[in-house]
């Protein structure tokens, strides 16, 4: 394998150099707060030839209309192989509609020289709409419903909507899942445990930390754990109105819950900016555990938010350290169209960052080797609404204010393929040289910006990084279109032998 990452800090071109003056209002100028240990990254050179690429994927593929049942299926990433870029295996969930969210392996690797010798059986997925968790058992390339959890069994602890799942790599230690909704499907932040060896739904968490729920993040060895807040689990069925633009506070959480993940207990939360804080998607640790860093991003608020803690006083803070702008537009829905952030995925290394603009068509790459002061690397385009609708344009007053989060030129897929709809969902290989993105993030929202998601199915393609800078794939292409009793969409992915975000190490 050959090393696709630098390792060292590169003076930075004209163009570059423009850019860091550009996020120099972001910078903290004042000293910065004791930390116990300083933002240290993985010389992942020390530990490479013990890893392979990833040759296995498996994805979750919801029916995009609905009247079929949703589908895990396991897909060939290997490029030498015959059945390149194809389903080699599948099962069907049980039900239509049940709208699966972001699954994840039942068990975590303790480190990074772990993943490869790590035997993975079982990989839990939640379901938004149906309530639903299965687990899924997986081996020899098969796939199979090892155990359905019905949602009745979540009504009875007064929570609905399982969203993610974490694992923590210690022996008897449950599988969290975070849920959006009480037992009436109002908004409600709350966990469910589930038991390793019997699959039995545990007691949940005391008492209830907010009033709604969203993603989370595990440090095991601070014995910390990070949530998020989106919003009232309706505004993801009915979908996004431009109009709560206006009524952000009403309408998505804006906090962040730092808790001691045992015995449970929350510790803080840190109230954020409305305008910049609103539907916090995302939020991950650092993958050195030695380091209590982290890293946030809100959808509608569309900003990045660095994570730390103050040592002598235990309060952690986070500060807003990039800013995507609204873009002022015509032709479109409203006036004004956030980038709308739905992933983000910190390099195995923990020197990038990667975030997905769902609306903008825009994948950026950020350089988080000092997380303080953070800066834009580099972009490329994916899809988009501009891609999607060319009516739509930019109005040219802004342009040159926002040129740096501007959709660069639109690339093409293989065979001349669109890209229908934009960057939702992401995975990383261990060696930080291959980008896989999905196009759909929820079947409402999907239908309502993309249609053509809903008409024509999914896709799945690959970013490469050559040379420190992203380039699309030209050779690989996973699309849904003419799928058996489809159309299906594809949303998350998971390797066989662990990626930038199954595990959780001690």
């Amino acid at each position: 394998m050959g090393v696709c990452i630098s390792h060292e800090y590169s003076k930075p071109n004209a163009e570059q150099a423009e850019i860091l003056q550009d996020f120099s209002k972001f910078m903290k100028p004042e000293e910065r707060p004791p930390m116990a240990v300083e933002h240290q990254m993985y010389d992942y050179r020390l530990v490479e030839e013990e890893q392979d690429d990833e040759l296995f994927a498996i994805v979750c593929c919801p029916h995009s209309i609905g009247y079929e049942r949703d589908k895990i299926a396991l897909v060939d990433l290997d490029p030498t192989s015959e059945t390149f870029c194809t389903i080699l295996s599948e099962v069907h969930l049980t039900s239509n509609g049940d709208e699966p969210g972001r699954m994840n392996w039942a068990k975590s690797a303790e480190s990074l020289g772990e993943m490869n010798k790590f035997v993975r059986r079982n990989i839990i997925v939640p379901c938004m709409n149906s309530g639903k968790i299965y687990v899924i058992a997986f081996e020899n390339e098969k796939l199979w419903i090892e155990k359905e959890i019905r949602n009745d069994e979540l009504i009875r602890k007064d929570v609905s909507c399982p969203y993610a799942v974490r694992s923590l790599p210690l022996k008897g230690a449950p599988v969290h899942v975070s849920t959006l909704g009480d037992r009436f499907g109002n908004g409600k932040g709350d966990f469910i445990l589930i038991d390793r060896r019997t699959w039995e739904v545990r007691k949940k968490s005391e008492p209830t930390f907010s009033d709604y729920g969203g993603d989370f993040s595990l440090q095991p060895r601070h014995n910390l754990m990070i949530s998020s807040e989106w919003g009232h689990p309706r505004l993801l069925r009915d979908g996004f109105m431009p109009s709560e633009l206006e009524n952000v506070s009403e309408s998505f959480g804006a906090r962040l819950h730092v808790w001691q993940i045992s015995p449970p207990k929350l510790i803080q939360s840190i109230n954020l900016d409305t305008c910049d804080g609103s539907l916090v998607i995302c939020v991950k640790f650092l993958h050195n555990a030695d380091c209590n860093h982290a890293f946030a991003i809100s959808a509608i608020g569309s900003s990045i938010f660095h994570l730390h803690m103050n040592t002598l006083t235990k309060e952690w803070a986070a500060d807003r350290v990039a800013h995507v702008p609204l873009l002022k537009v015509e032709n479109w829905q409203s006036d004004e169209m956030p980038a709308l952030l739905t992933d983000m995925i910190i390099s195995m290394d923990d020197r990038w960052l990667y975030v997905c603009g769902f609306l903008h068509g825009v994948l950026w790459r950020f350089d988080i080797q000092d997380p303080f002061r953070v800066s834009l690397h580099g972009k490329i385009n994916l899809g988009g609404i501009f891609d999607s609708f060319p009516e739509v344009r930019i109005k040219t007053s802004n342009a040159m204010e926002d040129r740096w989060w501007l959709p660069p030129e639109t690339r093409s897929l293989p065979r001349g393929t669109k890209f229908r709809g934009g960057p939702a969902l992401m995975q990383l290989s261990k060696d930080g040289c291959r980008l896989y993105v999905c196009n759909s993030f929820y079947k409402a929202w999907d239908a309502q910006f993309y249609p053509e998601l809903i008409s024509d199915g999914g896709q799945m393609i690959r970013v490469d990084i050559v040379d420190d800078e992203m380039q699309l794939n030209e050779k690989f292409l996973i699309d849904m279109k003419g799928q058996p009793n489809g159309p299906f969409v594809i949303r998350d992915i998971k390797f066989l032998d662990g990626d930038c975000t199954s595990d959780s190490f001690l």
